[in-house]
This record gives C-alpha cells, sequence and structure tokens, in this order.
C-alpha cells in the first residue's frame, strides 16, 4: 500500500517521500512472501461479505492500475478451481452451498471430471469433480513490487529505504517524522507500515493503533517443470484450505498455514510436512519439484480481521489488510486518494460521500 498510495499522490502533483525499513526489493514485507491471489470467493467463507464485495470491484480495477506501469507485471483472471478429495466431500458441498446462498450473483460451475479434464487436463488424474470459479484470478506479487521500484524512480519520489521510522508526532502545520537519520515535517503523513505501526526500533510503543496483532504465513517456491497447472487451484481440507498458484516457467506458490502467533521465526517441520504433502495429493509431480524457497511472514490484522483507515488531523493511518493485501488493494488505494485530497484541499467538494461502504473509515 505503501508504494502503490507514494505513486498515485506523486501522479496527483504531491511532492512525496516514501520511507521504508526494508530495502526496495521488499524481501523482509508480508507482500513478498504472498501468493498474489485475487479470489474473493474462494476467501469467502473465511471473510465478511463486504471483503468479497471489495474483491470484486479491485478485480476491475487492477488492469487500467496496471496499464500505467512500464515495466513487466503478470495479471491473469481466468478462474480458478476448487478440488477436494473424497474423504473431504463434506468441505466441498459446505462450501457450494454456502457460495450459492449467500453470493447467488456471482457464477459458479461444478465440474464432473470430463468438464475437469477440458478445462485442466493434469488435475482430472486425481479429481472426479471440481468447482470452478470463473471471475477469479491472480497477480504477480513480486513483479508488482519491482514494476513499482521502477515507476517510483522513474517519477521522482524521493525514497529512503532501509530507513526504519520510529515516531510519528502531530504538530501545529503537520507532522513530524523520526527517523535514525533525524527528523523531517510533512504536511500529511499516510502511515502504511503493518506491524511496523505497533512499535518504533527500541520496541517501546510509538502512537499505537489499537488491536492490531501480526497473523503468521508460510509459503513454498517450487520450481515443479512436471506440473502444468495454468490457474489458482485450492484444495479443500477439514483444517485448512491448501491454494496453488502457478505463476509461469514452471514455478508454483504453495501456501495454507495460518497461524495464530507473532512467532516470524522459519517454518516449523509440521507445516512444511502439511503443505508439501497436500501439494503432492494434488499433483504427484510436485514429487519431484524443487523447492526454491520457503518463507513464513506476519500479516497484520485486527482484532475482527478488516481492513481501517484511521484519520487524525494530518495523520492517516493505513492497516489490516490481513490476508487480503492484493485482493482490496485497488479499492483500499482510492479511498486514500478521497482522503488525502479531503485533508489537503479543503476547497475541493466534500468527498466523504463518495467513500466506499465497504470499507471502514474512522476520523478521530
Amino acid at each position: 500500500m505503501g508504494r502503490l498510495t507514494a505513486l498515485s499522490l506523486k501522479r496527483k502533483g504531491y511532492q512525496v517521500s516514501l520511507f521504508d525499513k526494508d530495502e526496495k526489493n521488499a524481501k523482509q514485507s508480508a507482500a513478498y512472501a504472498a501468493a498474489g491471489l485475487l479470489t474473493p470467493l474462494g476467501e469467502s467463507q473465511h471473510a465478511e461479505p463486504n471483503i468479497v464485495a471489495m474483491g470484486f470491484e479491485s478485480l476491475k480495477l487492477w488492469p487500467s492500475l496496471l496499464e500505467t506501469l512500464e515495466q513487466y507485471h503478470f495479471f491473469q483472471q481466468e478462474g480458478a478451481i476448487m478440488v477436494s478429495h473424497e474423504q473431504d466431500q463434506g468441505d466441498y458441498q459446505r462450501f457450494y452451498r454456502f457460495v450459492k446462498q449467500h453470493f447467488p450473483q456471482h457464477q459458479i460451475q461444478q465440474l464432473n471430471r470430463q468438464q475437469l479434464l477440458e478445462l485442466e487436463p493434469e488435475l482430472g488424474r486425481s479429481f472426479y469433480h471440481g468447482l470452478f470459479l470463473p471471475d477469479e484470478g491472480q497477480i504477480g506479487n513480486r513483479k508488482l513490487l519491482v514494476a513499482l521500484e521502477w515507476q517510483l524512480h522513474k517519477e521522482g519520489v524521493e525514497w529512503f529505504d532501509s530507513t526504519e521510522v520510529t515516531a510519528i508526532t502531530p504538530t501545529s502545520s503537520g507532522c513530524s517524522i523520526t527517523h535514525e537519520r533525524g527528523c523531517q515535517a510533512f504536511d500529511l503523513v499516510v502511515d502504511c507500515r503493518g506491524l511496523g505501526a505497533q512499535f518504533n526500533g527500541k520496541n517501546e510503543r510509538v502512537k499505537p493503533i489499537q488491536g492490531l496483532r501480526g497473523v503468521r504465513g508460510e509459503i513454498f517456491q517450487l520450481l515443479a517443470p512436471d506440473v502444468h497447472i495454468t490457474r489458482p487451484i485450492r484444495l479443500m481440507h477439514p483444517r485448512y484450505q491448501l491454494y496453488i498458484a502457478p505463476k509461469g516457467k514452471g514455478f508454483y506458490v504453495v501456501g495454507a498455514t495460518e497461524i495464530e502467533s507473532e512467532d516470524a521465526s522459519p517454518m516449523t517441520v509440521r507445516s512444511a510436512l502439511e503443505l508439501l504433502s497436500a501439494a503432492y495429493s494434488v499433483h504427484p509431480g510436485f514429487a519431484e519439484a524443487n523447492i526454491r524457497q520457503h518463507l513464513s511472514q506476519l500479516r497484520p490484522a485486527f482484532d475482527d480481521n478488516q481492513p481501517k483507515i484511521q484519520v487524525s488531523d494530518s495523520l492517516i493511518q493505513v492497516n489490516g489488510l490481513y490476508r487480503h493485501g492484493f485482493l482490496i488493494a485497488p479499492v483500499v488505494l482510492k479511498q486514500i486518494e478521497k482522503v488525502v485530497m479531503t485533508q489537503l484541499e479543503p476547497t475541493c467538494p466534500d468527498l466523504l460521500h463518495c467513500y466506499d461502504e465497504h470499507l471502514p473509515i474512522r476520523f478521530n
């Protein structure tokens, strides 16, 4: 959100400085350790209806947003497929009934084995049925981070990388930011630090956002030349939903784990066994895959797992995107733009009525 916001506001004519505690490759960020799934219905059992609505709206917004980037990016909207093993039919049927009842306006299609073979031939080897969600998609999260880095430099955003902000202090005319290189004053600050908004570098609370917590997630990046799956796949399971996101050239991101813990240590043996065993059960070709990377990161989330934009004078705090960051980012960005214009341009028409009803915005 920080990169998207900085680029958007720069294009609107504002002078923008971007502070990032990470390096510009963003390898320590939650955005880097993600799959980039844009699957609102796939998330619907574990998300509130407003998240699903924001997800579908963002799917419409992503293409035009990406068209403004000059570097290579990856966006796919060719649907996603839900599958289950025979012993987990109950979870599959419950999901189907849930979607039909709560989201009847969105298309879903039950697939028999022949239809599954036609859509994803290699899935038909292991499954006799599936559920096709034709509007779902995915984005190349790491390619997007690289493209944004290049675009921010080209368009002249002042970028302080490897610079951790340790305090944001309201002043009579704006906000000051304290970091390891000194202190600077700004008319307005948009705080998109995720869990960094909890603590400063000395682990002391600095204007903390109440109720913010970290939720651990884990992924594998695999190179599997013997697997030829073209769409995101979700495997229904009694304890979790495994997802497999094909990223092209034989690369796949595999994930599922969601652990209520702020432990950012390396992946456990149990998680690794569960993820890799489940991937192998979807396609035996994963047995010979190369493990290129395994990552653990913490997603910022509030107690109700809802994103929030909180406004207090010259400070706008954007946080709590949880596991839906890429899914809802374009909608969140549009709301940030409206809040910034309301704060910095008091002579412009009142934009509050234009805010998206699905996104909680709080004025203090």
